[in-house]
C-alpha cells in the first residue's frame, strides 16, 4: 500500500510570509507519496483565534462564502499535481486562527496539517469593551476595553476632560482598568486607544456615572433695595447623580414670637425659578438653580431655603438670605420699569 503524507518544513506555506489584512493571500498545502490512481478529498478550515469557532472553508475545489456579498476566497487544484491551494482575496482580520488542510483518501485514510495564520491589522476595539455604567459611591469597578489585532494592540486609558487620573486609587492591568473606592470625581468620560506597529485603532469611550448623596453650594446672603421696582437672584449650585429634585421655600412669621413657618415657593409673578446645566469645566454632574424675586418688597427680606431630594439618599438644604440694602446690588428690572432712581 502506498504511503502519502503532507510535508514541508513550515506544514502550509503562506505567500506572502507576514500577511496583512486587507490583501490577497495564497495558502498551498502540498501532498506526496499519492499514486495517480488515489482519490482524495481535501478540506481546508480554519479555527477562529478571536471566538474559538472552526469554520470549514473548502472542500475540493468548491468553498463556502458564508453569504458575504463579495466572494472572497478561492480553492483551486491542478490536474495531478500534489499542490492545493486556498486564496483569500481579500484577507479579513477575523481570518487569524489555525488553518487546517485535511486529505482523506479512497481508503479513508486520513492526515492533515495545521498551521497558525497570523493576520497582520490595526487595532479595533470590540463591542465586548465595557458600556456606559453606574456605581455607587466608595464601590470599585473594572472597566475592560478588549482590542483586536495583530501584533497584540497595547491599550492605554484616558479620562475625556483632560483631567488626570486619581493617583493611588487607580491601576491598569493589561486591558483592565481598576478603580478603587470611586467618588463623583471619577465621573466622567473614559476613553481607550488601542495600538500596535500597524497604527492606532478606533476609540472606545464610555461614561462612568458614579450615584452620590446631593450637596449644595449657596450664596450665604444677596442685598438689594426695596420698592424701587427692581427684582433679586439667588444662586445655588446642587450636586448629586441622579440629577436631585430640586425645590425653595420661604421662612415667614407667624405674627407670633419665635413662630416660624415655611411656605414652598412656585412660578408665579412674583417668583421665577429656573435650572441650567452649566459647562463640564464648571462642574460635573451638577445643576445650577436660580431663583428670582419679582419687584423686591420689604416683605420678601428673610431666610430663602433650597431643597435637594434623590432617591435613596437624605435629602440636603441650603440656605440664602435676602436683606436690605440703600442702593440697587444687581440691575435687575422688572418688566418695563424703571428701576432704581
Amino acid at each position: 500500500m502506498p504511503r502519502f503524507d503532507m510535508r514541508d518544513k513550515d506544514g502550509i506555506i503562506f505567500d506572502p510570509i507576514a500577511p496583512r489584512a486587507g490583501e490577497k493571500l495564497v495558502a498551498k498545502c502540498t501532498l506526496v507519496g499519492l499514486t495517480p490512481n488515489d482519490k482524495r478529498h481535501v478540506e481546508w478550515s480554519l479555527e477562529r483565534f478571536n471566538d474559538g469557532k472552526n469554520f470549514t472553508l473548502a472542500v475540493d475545489t468548491d468553498v463556502l462564502q458564508f453569504n458575504q456579498p463579495i466572494p472572497r476566497l478561492q480553492a483551486i487544484h491542478g490536474t495531478d499535481s500534489p499542490d492545493w491551494y486556498l486564496i483569500f482575496d481579500p484577507l479579513d482580520r477575523d481570518d487569524i486562527g489555525n488553518l487546517t488542510c485535511r486529505l482523506t483518501d479512497t481508503n479513508l485514510r486520513d492526515v492533515y496539517l495545521t498551521r497558525f495564520l497570523n493576520v497582520i491589522s490595526e487595532p479595533v476595539v470590540l463591542e465586548s469593551s465595557t458600556k456606559d455604567i453606574e456605581v455607587s459611591d466608595g464601590d470599585s469597578v473594572t472597566l475592560i476595553c478588549n482590542a483586536q489585532g495583530y501584533p497584540t494592540p497595547k491599550i492605554e486609558w484616558q479620562k475625556a476632560d483632560a483631567r488626570p487620573l486619581t493617583s493611588g486609587y487607580i491601576r491598569q492591568v493589561g486591558s483592565q482598568l481598576q478603580l478603587y473606592h470611586v467618588s463623583s470625581k471619577d465621573t466622567g468620560i473614559y476613553k481607550c486607544l488601542a495600538s500596535n506597529l500597524v497604527g492606532f485603532g478606533s476609540e472606545w469611550t464610555l461614561k462612568l456615572s458614579v450615584r452620590f448623596r446631593p450637596y449644595i453650594y449657596c450664596q450665604r446672603e444677596v442685598g438689594q433695595a426695596t420698592d424701587f421696582q427692581v427684582d433679586v437672584y439667588m444662586e445655588c449650585y446642587v450636586y448629586g447623580y441622579p440629577p436631585p429634585k430640586i425645590s425653595w421655600r420661604k421662612e415667614r412669621s407667624a405674627g407670633l414670637p419665635n413662630m416660624k413657618y415655611d411656605t414652598d415657593i412656585w412660578n408665579s409673578q412674583k417668583y421665577l425659578i429656573e435650572a441650567t446645566i452649566p459647562e463640564m469645566s464648571i462642574c460635573t454632574d451638577c445643576i445650577l438653580s436660580r431663583l428670582t424675586i419679582i419687584n423686591v418688597e420689604q416683605a420678601d427680606l428673610g431666610h430663602y431655603y433650597i431643597n435637594a431630594t434623590s432617591l435613596g439618599f437624605p435629602s440636603e438644604f441650603g440656605k440664602i438670605t435676602l436683606y436690605q440694602t440703600p442702593d440697587c446690588q444687581q440691575f435687575i428690572t422688572h418688566r418695563d420699569n424703571k428701576g432704581c432712581i
